[in-house]
């Protein structure tokens, strides 16, 4: 049965008109960087709740999230007009299994994220084992806009501390924009402009983790199949890790 915790709003920060994050001071369970968990609002008599992967690592004072604003939604309107101060309802255990415990050794990691889910790997790379794991790391992310490429002084503040480490490339599909790429993920990876760019090669010393549009996942999947990767699993260990963000 979830078990619940009263969170307060300390900061919902408005990155556009409709994409947004959110802290919340909550005491929760001790959670895993790459966990998710639900936030819940009040409608009527009801507990409305929604699933939210954690931006924040476990070590963090404040829990955060990244929403999506959808207009005619019954949830993100309301969670959109939270301020400093309002409550919310936060499940007190995280959960999920797109964690790095679940992912096998290898000598590069790659994290591949459209949109929102750009959080669950910011979390990650807040914490100190992939830094210890992976002698590279490799961020991709995809969105529409430009102004969609959120947390850029994270991004720095990550590429300053781990020079020698850490590559971050980004790709605009709708509008172009300076040392951005401007086509999907997919298309990146297959034709190889992604590799060029990182000069490093897709290979079985390659780990991926995939969140985001399930079209992107699908998609990037059959491109690393292609490449001779196969998908990870408990019982039989693999190079493509995936988590459905949404359906």
């Amino acid at each position: 049965m979830e078990e619940w915790q009263e969170g307060e709003i300390i900061e919902n920060k408005k990155w556009t008109e409709n994409l947004a994050s959110l802290k919340i001071k909550a005491n929760i369970n001790l959670h895993k960087a790459g966990q998710f968990t639900r936030l819940g609002l009040k409608h009527g008599n009801n507990l409305v709740t929604r699933s939210y992967s954690y931006a924040s690592a476990p070590q963090d004072d404040l829990l955060e999230i990244i929403y999506v604003n959808i207009p005619n939604g019954i949830f993100s309107p309301r969670l959109h007009q939270l301020k400093r101060g309002d409550k919310i309802s936060v499940m007190s255990q995280a959960i999920g299994y797109f964690t790095l415990d679940e992912i096998p050794d290898g000598k590069n990691l790659w994290m591949l994220a459209t949109g929102t889910a750009l959080g669950v790997f910011l979390s990650i790379l807040k914490t100190a084992l992939p830094w210890k794991r992976f002698e590279k790391i490799i961020l991709i992310h995809g969105v529409r806009y430009a102004e969609e490429l959120i947390y850029q002084d994270l991004i720095s503040d990550l590429k300053n501390k781990y020079s020698n480490q850490f590559e971050y490339l980004s790709s605009v599909t709708r509008s172009s924009i300076e040392n951005s790429f401007n086509f999907r993920i997919p298309e990146g990876l297959q034709s190889g402009a992604f590799q060029k760019r990182t000069q490093i090669e897709i290979n079985t010393d390659s780990q991926f983790m995939i969140c985001g549009n399930p079209e992107m996942i699908k998609e990037t999947t059959e491109v690393l199949k292609s490449f001779g990767l196969n998908k990870n699993r408990r019982a039989k260990p693999g190079n493509i890790t995936v988590e459905r963000y949404w359906v």
